[in-house]
């Protein structure tokens, strides 16, 4: 029989206030709920009943934990089940946990997770398991420097609208390792995780975030504290941690996601509000760890409005992600009518489905419009005549909001509705009323579409929609004062050196003189990060008739055509342009300047087409206008066009002049004062010194990219860059050596980081190459590691990409990094001989072309391949060979002149190895030792291995009997036998007349049965149930076979035993 519970907390609609009742008389003297009575009144009592404001009923409980202390639980019967939710610790309970928990146990869905056991039922009124459903703890002192209030759950407004829907979705988060509610801001994701973080039984560790947050380490510390808070066990095993340098935070969040997985046994969920704020790519990647190696029992919750970037879609197709998006997030007729109500308005049916309908349930319009609804007197028909945009709905809303403002708090509002973010003293400068500061905290503190952008409320900023509707009102009303505002704003700005906010405010002010002249200052800075498109946007806000009188503002103009179109197609905007400043120049020296900027674009045109003598010659004149001037363009100027000049050296093959400039340019600044020009100088200085051999010097050049401060926030989008650029290098130097860890390391952080850096630097045809490059050094090191199926992923892809690239380039032969002579090199490495030979088909080069210079590193890759496939023809092809192999003999000596002549040693070595294996296929045992001993021996200093490693079972086959005929060392040679695969990849096929030889270790008659199986795809374990033999017997005759095919896996072997007539 139930006990009696004598005390009742009501909310009463005729006094529109809480009341408790005692015996069913309100109890004297009364207790308010969160009053100076309520604390007391909570510890006396042990349990009493709830009635919500909409009726919700449920009984509260107060309990003790085993290990101290009292906490309230609230308790319901629904048909069979009683279901229970921790309520708070003591006498911290509130009214809105009461009505959030009573919302949820009369929800019209049931969730099986609140229900308690049957034989738990009896005990009820007792601790159901308080290790189970142990409340939140407080924050542990571990973290003294964090700031609390971003770990609490926030308090839910006095017009929540229980969602019992979409709480019982959210619980469904167990079941997958994210919880993802995405949707604009306004569409109530905080309110709803709120209130499911405050009812759910699960424990949860929340976390609010902010764009500091954006710091790996700060991220990682408010993890750390957030989970802490949980269980004493969790704060014991954090309390090991501290994090004080990004680079550790991978290894912290290992060590992280290692305790918990072996302290978890029950869900837990750690929710992350507001994610969209973070911006950097090292949080990306932590994020992307957590989900990757989330254990058991962890699960991620995300509010955000922009989707973070992980594999939504590889976790969706594993029925790991639970999502709640824009749609599901939109109120109902009946969702608007509680909200309405709540907000103390009386809407018929008719105004509600109206306000739904003009709102689309948008939660924030629906407040909103509220607002403008109070005081009508026909709430039905201002609807109904309502027309407009939802930005026009927006603007009335916030024009009504702003008339019951105070004068002297509208005046404000519309004087500082002007910026997009505020701060006391630009307030003070463009408002003119004082002490600007204090007013934006009241506006805060009054809840005006104010939010504070940092923890000390020194800058602030208004919901957009509203500033919106503020600059409307001003329009109309001052319509003379915003000119006059924005000039303000600009002028503060520019002397706070913020150059770029205050060229903004300039065109918005209408200042186009003005304007132009911060334009002109900023050319420089957005000319070296290559923020072109950001130039360009200003100069459209520009009249022609400024910028063609103007030599500044005129040479940004070949900048901005780069912004929008490729190099070759800007030539006749030069050749106008030149006209233009030549007849300039007859009357002002200035435009000089100007000259020396149109030869520098003519230098870069002559360039892309290959004109390497008039690019030569461009750049030196462009170098006589630039060079006496003393301004900053032109002195960033002169250092582009030596960086240009480096590159003309090294295509006429002067390598010594090139690597000079680039010695010098690289070492023009120390490392906290470095540009981009420099930086780039060291990085293409780098890629000098890999194609001359040096792999150690260019390796360390990468490094010291790597590791480039990223003090100066300015470089940042082209920093990354040129360090993915550079990581990719360091990747490939790491694989050259045989460090596959390291290598596999690398280039994972390139595929992730890359696209992110191409986005707005590099042309989006060029995206999908660079990855490409990326994906095919994965396959070669998956191939040396022999895997060869895992290789073959990248040639299934690579398939698709010559008709993906038409599409995009029509009439255009290939794209600028060809992938599909990438493929053809994997192709032949994995026996893919007839994709590699229709390469050669298809392709424009031959054996017989005349090369005139190895900086096109690309080029030659290309000639390279062709090589390899001519060797490999002679190889296999008996009716080919001699001829096969002629041709890659008169390829190779070819592009070794040409390599000797220029000193591209690197290139060298790779030719001369390909020599020997010409010979060696030829039978010239003896020469091929010759060569190859004199390669091993300039290869060894440098570390080669992977070059010689990779070329297989010929390879190996001469390595073996080389000594004798070199000055390398037994232990390098070692290494490279070392390195190859333990099966080597497969070799051609033999010619036709040879394919029914028998093998040379002929199957066994079971091996024959073990292969017909083995074809149809059977496992090991269904072959050894067909053939009734062990399953240790039927892996044995499985890898015998393999090794008598002379492949690698099972795909492999069914394809040659077709080819030997064997199936």
């Amino acid at each position: 029989m139930p006990r009696y519970i004598p005390y009742r907390l009501q909310w009463s609609t005729l006094d529109h206030k809480y009341i408790v009742f005692y015996e069913d008389q309100p109890l004297v003297p009364a207790i308010e709920p969160g009053g100076p009575h309520w604390a007391g009144w909570l510890e006396e009592i042990s349990s009493f009943a709830f009635q919500s404001r909409a009726g919700a009923d449920c009984t509260v409980r107060k309990e003790t934990a085993q290990r101290g202390g009292s906490y309230w639980y609230a308790y319901r019967r629904q048909e069979q089940h009683m279901l229970k939710r921790y309520l708070a610790r003591g006498i911290d309970l509130t009214v809105a946990r009461l009505e959030t928990v009573a919302a949820v146990l009369n929800g019209r869905e049931t969730d099986p997770a609140l229900a308690l056991h049957p034989a738990e039922e009896a005990q009820s009124e007792q601790a159901v398991d308080k290790a189970t459903i142990a409340p939140p703890r407080k924050a542990s002192s571990a973290s003294p420097l964090l700031l609390t209030s971003k770990l609490h759950i926030p308090r839910l407004p006095m017009q929540y609208v229980p969602r019992a829907r979409l709480l019982a979705q959210l619980e469904q988060g167990r079941e997958g390792a994210l919880t993802l509610v995405s949707a604009p801001a306004g569409s109530g994701k905080t309110t709803l995780l709120a209130a499911w973080a405050s009812s759910t039984h699960f424990p949860v560790a929340w976390i609010s975030l902010e764009t500091a947050d954006n710091d790996p380490a700060r991220f990682l510390s408010y993890l750390i504290a957030a989970l802490a808070r949980l269980d004493e066990r969790f704060e014991t095993a954090m309390q090991a941690y501290h994090i004080s340098d990004n680079r550790d935070a991978e290894r912290v969040l290992t060590g992280i996601l290692n305790d918990l997985a072996q302290l978890l046994q029950q869900d837990v969920f750690v929710i992350l509000d507001d994610y969209h704020v973070l911006t950097t790519e090292a949080i990306h990647t932590l994020l992307r760890f957590l989900l990757d190696h989330l254990p058991e029992h962890l699960h991620l919750v995300i509010g955000t409005r922009a989707d973070p970037p992980v594999s939504l879609a590889r976790l969706r197709a594993r029925g790991q992600l639970n999502e709640v998006r824009t749609t599901e997030l939109r109120f109902a007729s009946g969702e608007v009518a509680s909200l309405v109500h709540t907000m103390g308005l009386a809407l018929s049916d008719e105004a509600t489905d109206l306000l739904e309908q003009r709102t689309e349930g948008w939660i924030a319009g629906i407040q909103l419009l509220a607002l403008a609804l109070r005081g009508q007197a026909d709430a039905t028909t201002f609807l109904q005549t309502f027309r407009g945009t939802h930005r026009f709905l927006l603007d009335y809303v916030s024009e009504e909001v702003l008339a019951q403002q105070t004068p002297e708090t509208r005046r404000f509002l519309l004087l500082s509705c002007v910026l997009e973010r505020m701060t006391g003293p630009l307030c003070d400068a463009v408002t003119e009323l004082p002490d600007s500061q204090s007013r934006l905290a009241q506006l805060l503190r009054a809840n005006l579409f104010v939010s504070a952008l940092d923890n000390t409320e020194t800058w602030y900023r208004y919901h957009p929609l509203f500033a919106n509707s503020l600059r409307t009102q001003l329009q109309k009303l001052e319509p003379d004062l915003l000119p006059h505002l924005y000039a303000r704003a600009s002028q503060w700005y520019e002397q706070q050196q913020s150059l770029e906010e205050a060229c903004d405010y300039a065109f918005l002010a209408g200042e186009l003189a003005r304007a132009a002249n911060l334009v002109t200052q900023l050319l420089p800075s957005l000319v070296e990060q290559g923020r072109f498109e950001r130039l360009g946007n200003w100069l459209s806000q520009l009249p022609v008739e400024l910028i063609v009188t103007s030599p500044q503002l005129y040479i940004t103009l070949p900048w901005h055509s780069l912004s929008m179109r490729p190099l070759e197609s800007i030539a006749r905007q030069l050749q106008h342009m030149e006209q233009h400043v030549q007849e300039q120049q007859t009357t002002d020296s200035a435009w000089e300047e100007a000259q020396g900027v149109l030869s520098l674009f003519q230098a870069l045109n002559a360039l892309s087409e290959h004109r390497h003598k008039q690019a030569f010659k461009l750049i030196h004149e462009a170098l006589q206008h630039l060079t006496p001037r003393a301004s900053e363009l032109s002195q960033m100027l002169v250092r582009f066009l030596q960086l240009i000049l480096s590159l003309t050296y090294s295509e006429r093959g002067d390598l010594s002049a090139a690597e000079r400039i680039l010695r010098d340019l690289s070492m023009e600044q120390p490392a906290r004062q470095r540009s981009l020009i420099q930086m780039a100088a060291m990085f293409l200085l780098g890629e000098l010194y890999k194609a001359q051999g040096q792999l150690h010097k260019a390796e360390k050049l990468y490094k010291t990219l790597l590791l480039a401060p990223g003090s100066r926030q300015d470089l940042a989008p082209m920093l990354l860059l040129l360090q993915s650029f550079a990581l990719m290098r360091q990747a490939c130097l790491l694989y050259e050596r045989n460090r596959l860890e390291g290598a596999t390391y690398g280039i994972e952080q390139v595929l992730k980081s890359l696209p992110g850096a191409m986005l707005k630097l590099i042309p989006p045809e060029l995206h999908q190459p660079f990855y490409g490059y990326g994906l095919w050094i994965q396959a070669r090191i998956e191939l040396a590691q022999g895997r060869a199926e895992a290789a073959r992923y990248f040639l299934e892809a690579a398939r698709q990409h010559p008709e993906i690239y038409e599409e995009i380039h029509p009439g255009k032969d290939s794209s600028p990094v060809d992938i599909s002579t990438l493929v053809a090199r994997l192709a032949l490495s994995c026996g893919e001989f007839e994709m590699a030979n229709r390469w050669v088909e298809t392709n424009s080069i031959r054996y017989d072309d005349t090369p005139e210079t190895l900086a096109q590193g690309q080029q030659v890759f290309a000639y390279l391949t062709l090589a390899r496939i001519l060797i490999a023809r002679g190889r296999s092809r008996q009716a080919e060979a001699e001829t096969a192999l002629k041709q890659a003999n008169i390829l190779l000596e070819r592009w070794h002149t040409c390599a000797t002549r220029l000193g591209f040693q690197g290139w060298l070595i790779e030719l001369q190895m390909l020599t020997a294996l010409a010979l060696q296929a030829q039978g010239k045992t003896r020469q091929a030792l010759t060569t190859l001993g004199g390669v091993l021996a300039q290869a060894e200093p440098e570390g080669y291995i992977r070059l010689f490693a990779d070329e297989g079972e010929p390879m190996r086959h001469i390595l073996s009997q080389v000594s004798m005929y070199t000055t390398a060392s037994a232990r390098y040679i070692q290494q490279i036998l070392t390195a190859m695969p333990a099966m080597s990849l497969a070799l051609p096929a033999p010619a036709a007349q040879e394919v029914t030889q028998a093998l040379i270790d002929p199957l066994s008659s079971r091996e024959r049965d073990v292969l017909s199986l083995l074809a149809t795809g059977a496992s090991n374990q269904q072959i050894a149930e067909r053939l009734v033999i062990s399953l240790n017997t039927a892996k044995r005759h499985v890898k015998h076979i393999l090794a008598k095919l002379a492949v690698l896996n099972r795909t492999q072997a069914a394809a040659r035993a077709r080819e030997l007539g064997l199936l």
